[in-house]
């Protein structure tokens, strides 16, 4: 178990090189062991949503003003995607990194999945209409996984075939590992969730209460009080 100190607003998560990522005061900030690099955009309102999946190619969602803005891994603006302005005016409820300079998208108005193809400027939408709003977004470069508001779990690939996981059960906040395993808040404790055979496990932390966490690699993140504290645990 290690701890890193941060003046932080809002935890995101790390990256693949350990890089940690976490906004304060609207401004986001990539902490790495060298330095603090920050990007700030108060003309686009509130940040809403960030990826780090692909730490070369970060996705930031302002739904203020219905933009999506590409970073490098130094946090230039790279690419500004206004939603109203396109040929198909699309509003961005969710947005993460897809494969081929894609990004997946979730559009309010037409209630369906898409993808945004960033350097022709061009998209596709792959999906029907939803019949449930998504209320719980994960992604990977292959797929989308959600969660609806009635808890059901979803994916769908990059060719829009849509499968139903299961369902989750009611929790203040879910995180999703992949299709067959989850993280679930309930109250102030966390439980590791395991979509296989419907189980719940405890995992054991020594804070008392936390605000937000994330997991990658087998690196588990809680952010408390300005505080990330990372553990190694082994999940299933």
């Amino acid at each position: 178990m290690d701890s890193l100190t941060v003046n932080a607003t809002e935890f995101i998560g790390f990256d693949a090189y350990k890089d940690h990522y976490y906004i304060t005061n609207n401004v986001f900030h990539k902490q790495t062991t060298q330095q603090n690099l920050v990007y700030k955009n108060v003309a686009l309102g509130k940040i809403t949503k960030i990826d780090v999946l692909n730490p070369l190619q970060l996705v930031l969602l302002y739904k203020d003003f219905n933009a999506v803005v590409l970073l490098d891994n130094q946090l230039n603006e790279t690419n500004r995607i206004l939603g109203n302005t396109i040929e198909t005016p699309i509003s961005f409820e969710f947005t993460g990194l897809a494969s081929g300079n894609q990004f997946w998208f979730f559009d309010v108005f037409s209630l369906k999945i898409g993808l945004y193809q960033f350097k022709n400027n061009s998209l596709k939408f792959i999906s029907t209409p939803l019949v449930a709003i998504p209320k719980v977004h994960q992604n990977n470069y292959n797929h989308y996984l959600w969660i609806d508001t009635n808890n059901d779990f979803f994916t769908i690939n990059l060719f829009g075939k849509i499968s139903k996981l299961g369902k989750i059960p009611v929790a203040d906040t879910i995180k999703i590992i992949d299709a067959g395993r989850l993280l679930l808040k309930i109250d102030q404790s966390l439980y590791y969730y395991n979509l296989t055979d419907n189980s719940s496990k405890k995992i054991e932390l020594s804070e008392n209460s936390f605000t937000n966490f994330f997991f990658k690699d087998g690196i588990l993140s809680i952010f408390t009080q300005n505080k990330i504290t990372n553990y190694k645990i082994i999940l299933p």
